[in-house]
């Protein structure tokens, strides 16, 4: 870790005190200001504590590397790397100085502060589905799992998606003038074209703020956290937008490519991603891992028809069958290479392309099938949204590690540790 991205690292904990203790911090923090400027005595002692837990020392060892004066942050962190007084799991080149040693096994390289989250306001059960497929009734429902899907019909998805953002904004407790960046995931955006700065004007975040779109189809929302945790090398704050508008664009009708439409719904959500603890709530997430598979392609494919825009063709029971397997697998390796037992996990928070895939997940993995978190079989697939959706529908923090898992289009699917 050279003296940069140590500074940075000191930065990211100097802010985590400041609001800790009821104010915001400054908004372009440098590492020639003085710790005289931004803390008083006792904010000096928890930011000493923060400091030496992440590198496993003691607060005098940190004290006497900088002969017990403190002056600006670019000197601390010379002397730090004097002393080779570095975070645990930091000895050598990172990729990333938000990360931090974590009491519970692992290496934290962002915190997850807050979601929030806007479904479709119109449900439609599956009875209704069956009559638009011609089907008898109950048909969706034991074929799918799938008790009802929300869908936007006249509602606006860019504002519930705005909505979403500000709760969530205003849950972490940010301005929207500190978000350094948005990242919006879709896989059936309600805008074909510049979506991302549209949500990121009706946001009102400031110019500098970046607004990318990040692809994955039902993988996007793991791709954009994968993308922000690089990100947060050089930002404080980035916000990760997931709105799906399926239904604008797949019709419900008799036949296979319809029964497909079926199976997806309406939402959106909003999580705020920070490089250092931010509130009491925030969640460490230790680690993302991404995969594909392009040789699966032809499992799922989108085609455009004649007769009804665009159709989803897909090898149902093939597709089922893999995307489970891929997700067990993901889960048990992340979860293996962070000394865990899957048997152990708080929960997994799991993508459903369909609302019976859940409790297969939770049969493959030898889980009861409370412990896998999943709302598809009354929302539908939600796409990229899937996930936060999921874990906002739990309430309170879970007390241990979960992992989240997804599967898309593609095929890519991938996993992410929360510790």
């Amino acid at each position: 870790m050279n003296d940069n991205d140590l500074s940075a690292h000191l930065i990211a904990r100097l802010h985590a005190v400041q609001r800790n203790l009821g104010f915001e911090p400054a908004a372009a923090a440098r590492s020639e200001d003085r710790f005289s400027d931004a803390l008083d005595s006792m904010g000096m002692v928890e930011f000493l504590a923060l400091v030496a837990e992440d590198c496993g020392v003691k607060p005098d060892v940190i004290e006497s590397a900088v002969g017990h004066q403190f002056g600006t942050v670019a000197e601390l962190a010379a002397a730090m790397s004097r002393e080779a007084i570095l975070p645990r799991g930091h000895s050598g080149p990172v990729s990333s100085p938000a990360g931090s040693a974590n009491s519970q096994g692992g290496t934290v390289w962002s915190w997850l502060a807050a979601t929030a989250v806007r479904l479709g306001d119109t449900a439609e059960p599956a009875s209704a589905i069956d009559r638009a497929l011609h089907r008898p009734e109950g048909w969706f429902e034991s074929h799918a799992g799938i008790q009802q899907r929300r869908v936007w019909k006249e509602q606006d998805p860019l504002a519930a998606a705005t909505a979403a953002g500000r709760e969530a904004l205003e849950c972490a407790g940010v301005n929207p003038s500190q978000v350094a960046s948005l990242l919006v995931a879709s896989e059936a955006p309600p805008l074909l074209l510049g979506l991302a700065a549209a949500l990121h004007h009706r946001l009102e975040l400031p110019p500098r703020a970046v607004a990318v779109e990040v692809g994955g189809a039902c993988t996007g929302f793991l791709a954009a956290l994968w993308t922000a945790q690089g990100l947060l090398t050089r930002h404080e704050i980035i916000l990760v937008l997931s709105v799906e508008a399926a239904t604008r664009f797949l019709r419900v009708e008799p036949g296979a490519a319809g029964e497909a439409a079926a199976l997806f719904g309406d939402a959106a959500a909003a999580t705020v991603l920070c490089g250092s603890p931010l509130g009491a709530n925030a969640v460490p997430l230790a680690e993302i891992v991404l995969a594909s598979d392009g040789s699966l392609a032809s499992i799922l494919q989108i085609e455009q028809s004649r007769s009804s825009g665009i159709e989803i063709r897909m090898r149902g029971t093939e597709l089922a069958g893999r995307a489970i397997h891929v997700m067990a697998e993901s889960v048990g390796e992340l979860a293996s290479r962070h000394g865990l037992d899957v048997r152990d996990l708080a929960g997994v928070v799991a993508h459903g392309g369909n609302g019976r895939m859940p409790a297969l997940l939770a049969l493959k993995l030898g889980l009861p099938a409370e412990r896998v978190w999943s709302e598809t079989s009354v929302t539908g697939n939600l796409g990229s949204a899937s996930l936060p959706v999921a874990w906002a529908a739990h309430k309170a923090p879970p007390q241990g590690a979960v992992i989240w898992t997804a599967v898309g289009a593609g095929l890519t699917w991938g996993a992410a540790l929360s510790l």
